[in-house]
């Protein structure tokens, strides 16, 4: 890697910061535990990298209209949010669309993908319980070690509840002016463990009613509306010494999707913000998965088993290409996790590996005329892909963690992965215009992941830690077979990146923080460009700063907050598209930060204000179009009815700021998805 002046920077804020262990601080251990970063329960104040979560009763309260929401309240990560549940992700990372969207952020629930590797969903969010679950937890950067392809940038953990130790429940509601959710829980002990059912509904009618306009034809039914289920059902049984975890989940969105609208800041124009130029686009997609985790426990070691099987089914207008081709896409997967974990004296030792076989199809048909640019046919009407793929993982992991002393514990970790594509066409291979139908054909990608890190207890309080971690990500299946005309077949390789962090956490008197700064670089980065049109094999370089923190004011009084400075930049020239190496990569916000203050008036009661800032960011890779960010505030007010009953209210955009949402430029136009309006909601919620 070439590093040189870049992590400077990073190494004198660690020394600087070190001081801090000359310090005399009076303050308890954070306690938070945590899961993902090692598999395995740890203490968040000696975890060897970063780690942002949040919990069931900070979502509860949130009362969000999208996991976007919640998710941007953490430290070095914003979700783009487009019509009802759509969005696009970044994680230390611009905001990625596109192959590298789905390929460059993992999204597990209970350590298991929510989708196999090669067949990821840009709208990942979109298909987690994240509503009903116990609690999130986010790693920020490559975990590619531990948990494989998609790892690259990050990943979210969605972490089931277990189920209760006395009979409970509860059911709640949640309602504005174009939404309506109901959710519940309940929750049953049996003789060796419990059982867990819990459900989320939710109607939408977008963030207004005032799409239709009867002087331009459009009816209702024209108005963007989703209706989203989500469900859970888990079981925990222990006997003798093995326990066994059973969980059955699933998602469901039907969505009448309102398409950008375009022209220059459009989004400031009430009217035209409002309406919907793609009133025939809808995504209706559903997905089920299980799985059975098997505990053995023995003497200083742990063995866990888990089978799973999955399935996803998804169609959906591509509005936002400009033959508004329709795209329908399945597949289900069948695979099985293990995991070693053994104690030998101040050693842990983590021995793993996981196999994974899924059937996958894809085909996209354009039912408008032919799309032509100037004398050149770009989108031709009729079938532009259709195929099916059979695809394999597997994969062998080692994880060591070595206590050198009590103060510092050092981690070195392997992965190999190999990741196999069979695929067929359906229709006659050839190239239409920009598409191009790949002939049959075989791949085979076999990546090497490796990560060195080690934490440093500075006091009984404050603990520094630094990280060197390379990820890898195998081509998604659409990289490789849904490609265009000035492609070569199999012509995408694996994205490597490699990460080095380094950061401080811990608490002095009322602080609790984490300060972290990071750089890295990617190579073999695969996207699509403001003209529509893929690229293979460049290369990135980002770094960026990331803080978190909770202080307690007293008198009832907390602020806490994130807030992240990045810059994220392309490393190669592309002269189709104006790329120039040191060009900031489009849609990358160089700040981000949520700031919130906050009173705790009862047991139950609280009042938060919420201070949301986007950055600017360029909307294309030429740099010759801008978006100049924006600033949201929110209100939360929550109390109790006694003691089993809360009511909460919220005021969301309380100044009523015109923003976009999302942002950027291709085909020649400015495209944006205008944010939400200042708006109302109610939330009552019961326990029994």
């Amino acid at each position: 890697m070439k590093y040189s002046n870049k992590i400077c920077l990073t190494f004198l804020f660690a020394i600087t910061l070190s001081s801090l262990s000359c310090l005399d601080v009076k303050a308890n251990l954070i306690d938070e535990i945590v899961v993902t970063a090692s598999k395995t329960e740890s203490n968040i104040l000696t975890t060897q990298g970063n780690i942002a979560s949040i919990d069931a009763e900070e979502i509860k309260f949130l009362g969000s209209h999208n996991p976007g929401e919640i998710i941007n309240r953490l430290p070095g990560i914003y979700i783009s949010q487009g019509s009802g549940q759509e969005h696009l992700t970044s994680i230390r990372s611009p905001i990625l669309s596109g192959g590298a969207g789905a390929g460059s952020f993992l999204f597990l629930e209970d350590g298991i993908p929510l989708r196999s590797p090669g067949f990821g969903n840009v709208n990942g969010l979109m298909e987690s319980i994240i509503e009903i679950g116990e609690r999130a937890e986010i790693v920020r950067g490559p975990g590619s070690t531990l948990y494989g392809s998609n790892a690259i940038h990050g990943l979210m953990n969605v972490i089931t509840p277990a189920p209760s130790n006395i009979k409970s429940g509860s059911i709640g509601t949640h309602f504005s002016k174009s939404e309506f959710i109901i959710d519940g829980d309940y929750s049953q002990p049996t003789e060796n463990g419990g059982i867990l059912l819990s459900f989320y509904w939710r109607e939408d009618n977008g963030h207004s009613h005032k799409h239709g306009h009867e002087d331009e034809g459009e009816s209702e039914a024209d108005q963007p509306h989703y209706g989203q289920q989500k469900f859970l059902f888990r079981w925990d049984h222990t006997k003798n010494l093995t326990d066994y975890i059973f969980t059955l989940s699933g998602t469901n969105l039907n969505q009448e999707t309102m398409g950008y609208v375009k022209g220059f800041e459009v989004y400031n124009d009430e009217e035209i913000s409002e309406t919907n130029p793609d009133p025939e686009a809808y995504r209706d997609t559903y997905s089920i998965r299980s799985a059975l985790k098997i505990i053995k426990n023995l003497q200083n070691a742990t063995l866990s088993i888990t089978p799973f099987i999955r399935y996803n089914d998804m169609n959906f207008k591509m509005h936002f290409l400009p033959g508004k081709p329709l795209e329908e896409n399945s597949h289900q997967s069948i695979g099985v996790q293990t995991l070693y974990i053994k104690e030998i004296n101040n050693l842990n030792l983590y021995l793993g590996g996981d196999i994974e076989f899924t059937e996958g199809k894809l085909s996209e048909y354009q039912d408008s005329p032919d799309v032509s640019f100037g004398p050149r046919l770009a989108y031709p009407n009729g079938s532009h892909y259709d195929y099916t793929v059979d695809s394999r993982v597997l994969s062998v992991y080692l994880n060591t963690e070595w206590q050198i002393n009590l103060r510092t514990i050092i981690t070195a970790g392997i992965r190999a992965e190999n990741v196999g594509y069979d695929y067929k066409t359906n229709i006659k291979d050839g190239t239409r215009g920009r598409i191009q139908v790949t002939p049959n054909r075989s791949d085979d990608y076999t990546d090497i992941s490796i990560k060195t890190a080690i934490s440093y207890m500075l006091n009984d309080s404050n603990a520094l830690f630094a990280n060197f971690s390379r990820g890898n990500r195998a081509p998604q299946v659409t990289d490789l077979y849904r490609i265009q005309s000035n492609q070569i077949p199999g012509g995408a390789d694996s994205e490597k990146l490699d990460s080095f962090e380094i950061g401080l956490r811990g608490s002095i008197s009322n602080l609790e923080y984490e300060l972290v700064g990071y750089t890295m670089e990617k190579e073999n980065y695969f996207f699509r460009d403001s003209q529509g049109f893929n690229v293979e094999n460049g290369e990135t370089d980002h770094q960026g700063v990331e803080l978190s923190y909770f202080i307690d004011l007293g008198r009832n009084f907390e602020i806490s907050g994130s807030a992240s400075f990045s810059k994220h930049k392309y490393n190669f020239d592309h002269t189709p598209n104006g790329i120039k190496n040191g060009n900031i990569i489009d849609s990358a916000p160089k700040n981000l930060a949520n700031t919130r203050l906050s009173y705790l008036f009862s047991k139950a009661g609280k009042v938060e204000a919420e201070w949301v800032k986007v950055g600017g960011y360029p909307l294309d890779g030429k740099n010759s179009h801008f978006y100049d960010g924006h600033n949201i505030f929110n209100l939360r007010v929550q109390g109790s009815l006694g003691e089993t009953t809360t009511i909460a209210f919220k005021v969301a955009n309380l100044t009523n700021e015109r923003y976009a949402n999302r942002a950027d430029f291709a085909f020649g136009s400015y495209r944006y998805f205008a944010g939400h309006e200042r708006e109302f909601h109610f939330s009552l919620n019961k326990t029994f």
